[in-house]
């Protein structure tokens, strides 16, 4: 099975990227795309940019280019639920657009993407079942490999958690408290928000392609989101996209070691 790796930072992918044993670089949408092999797969790697629109193209050349089957998104996201903190981990049960609004047309609901009739889209459970067990092993026993304790007091990690939930998506950078409340009102079970994952499903979706999204919480998306976000992503987010997708990875090619460094 080939698998398309996705990130919407280069900080992101690049340990990812670095890792890839014979390497064959493609250039298409003023994109690089990196193939090879990694922990035993077939993987196409590749920075996406930020947005939807970004995402979408990306996720579109990988199968019809590169004809993966399997499309892992691993990023950044901004808690919703305050039960989460810096550096939880969330893996995606469900996907929505949360600026996807075509209410005024009667008989379509918000969120509704239209013609697909659709708000919500849903990994197959296997695989948010293994992402969430990769994420666990990541942070119980492989964090505190990558980040020193200076770090982890830096950014107030101290005992990250893995959960699963619904997760929105879309062409804003969330650092509002008044957006946050309405989404929370309109979502009650929002879990956090980012700028890419919904749409990378709908394209999965559209071509019935299985497909993982996991975030790692940067922010509360509130007035202090853009505030450290830089050396979040460069410091923790880049080293815990490496693990959990490792980790991933090589479940998936049935070697369940549980070194991501190996």
């Amino acid at each position: 099975m080939k698998i398309g790796v996705m990130g919407a930072m280069p900080q992101e992918i690049q340990h990812l990227i670095s890792g890839i044993r014979n390497p064959r670089k493609h250039e298409s949408g003023k994109r690089e795309f990196v193939e090879g092999k990694l922990h035993d797969n077939e993987v196409v790697a590749v920075f996406s940019r930020w947005g939807k629109v970004a995402a979408s193209s990306t996720a579109t050349t990988l199968i019809e280019r590169f004809g993966v089957e399997l499309i892992i998104f691993a990023g950044v996201a901004g808690a919703l639920d305050r039960a989460l903190n810096i550096g939880d981990i969330v893996v995606a049960s469900r996907l929505v657009q949360h600026d996807m609004d075509a209410s005024a047309i009667p008989g379509v609901e918000r969120f509704e993407i239209p013609l697909l009739g659709v708000p919500f889209f849903e990994p197959p459970a296997d695989m948010v079942t293994k992402a969430e067990e990769a994420s666990k092993i990541y942070l119980d026993i492989h964090m505190r490999e990558d980040l020193s304790p200076d770090t982890l007091d830096y950014f107030g990690i101290s005992a990250p958690k893995v959960v699963t939930g619904l997760v929105a998506s879309g062409d804003q950078f969330i650092a509002s408290d008044a957006v946050t409340e309405e989404l929370c009102r309109a979502l009650p079970e929002l879990k956090c928000v980012e700028m890419e994952g919904a749409a990378v499903a709908q394209v999965a979706y559209e071509h019935n392609i299985p497909f993982v999204v996991l975030r790692t919480i940067s922010d509360k998306a509130d007035h202090s989101a853009a505030v450290d976000f830089p050396a979040f992503v460069e410091r923790v987010a880049s080293n815990f996209t490496f693990g959990c997708v490792s980790q991933l990875l090589r479940m998936l090619s049935g070697n369940n070691i549980s070194d991501p460094h190996a």
